[in-house]
């Protein structure tokens, strides 16, 4: 069952996830994920109004205690005609796991607010989006466990961080909490939305994305209200592909992919 939240809108301040930026950071590679067959009339998401046109560029730095930080843009339009431009950041754990993530957006219905700024801890996600007026900030204390991410608002580096927690090896079943979020009105700016399902690592694959063959690391998410997904990952966890099944098992032409990639350093 659907664990439904509201996020409160409360006073509440961002941390950053490092305090001292003084240590050498070294560039590991960079990316770009792009939204292939689009739907919903040419958009993708659960909720008006649709997001087009949806890419992701991104560098991947490694610093000296072995942890991992994404720097990136998100592109898109929405609705169809208003372009956006967001950058984020992903702190990741050594095994890739997201510690923390922040984003330059701002709340439909809270126009002076940001960055959004969300902690992955052991028994609860933690946002926060600030504004100038401390009492229309938002914050989200929403208790979870184990592995648990975004599905909506779309984030790679959020799939790929729940396929971190199950076993590789053939038929491991683990539960996952996916969070939705909605933006649904001045009233009530932020909604968000906790699906109960399980991940099942399937096995190996070869692929061909970006360019390149990959020896993927295959996995099958189900969720409540969903068609069954696909998610493909690099053995470090870096996410390759994501699609929906049919009825019949078979993969639908739509999802999200890496479409370009370059590496410096094995990590």
């Amino acid at each position: 069952m659907a664990l439904i939240a509201s996020l409160a809108v409360l006073l509440g301040g961002s941390g950053s996830w490092r305090q001292d930026n003084t240590s050498q950071k070294v560039r590991v590679a960079e990316g770009q994920y792009k939204v292939y067959k689009q739907t919903n009339a040419g958009g993708i998401g659960p909720f008006a109004p649709s997001v087009f046109d949806f890419s992701e560029t991104w560098s991947l730095w490694r610093w000296p205690d072995g942890t991992f930080e994404v720097e990136g843009t998100r592109n898109y339009e929405s609705p169809s005609d208003e372009p956006h431009s967001d950058q984020f950041t992903v702190h990741l754990s050594p095994d890739f796991r997201i510690v923390n993530l922040q984003e330059s957006r701002k709340l439909r219905w809270r126009p002076k607010s940001g960055p959004l700024d969300c902690q992955f801890l052991p028994t609860k996600l933690a946002c926060t989006s600030d504004t100038e007026n401390p009492a229309e900030s938002a914050h989200l204390d929403l208790p979870l466990h184990g592995a648990y991410g975004f599905l909506w608002p779309v984030s790679a580096f959020s799939l790929g961080h729940i396929t971190r927690f199950v076993e590789h090896t053939p038929a491991s079943v683990i539960p996952v909490q996916m969070v939705v979020v909605d933006e649904p009105s001045a009233a009530n700016p932020v909604f968000a939305s906790v699906l109960e399902g399980h991940l099942k690592y399937v096995g190996h694959e070869r692929i061909s994305v970006a360019d390149r063959e990959w020896q993927s690391d295959k996995f099958e998410l189900t969720l409540p209200l969903h068609a069954p997904f696909l998610v493909w990952t690099s053995p470090t966890g870096l996410l390759l592909d994501f699609a929906e099944e049919d009825n019949h098992g078979r993969v639908r032409e739509q999802g999200m992919k890496l479409v370009r990639y370059q590496q410096w350093l094995d990590f």
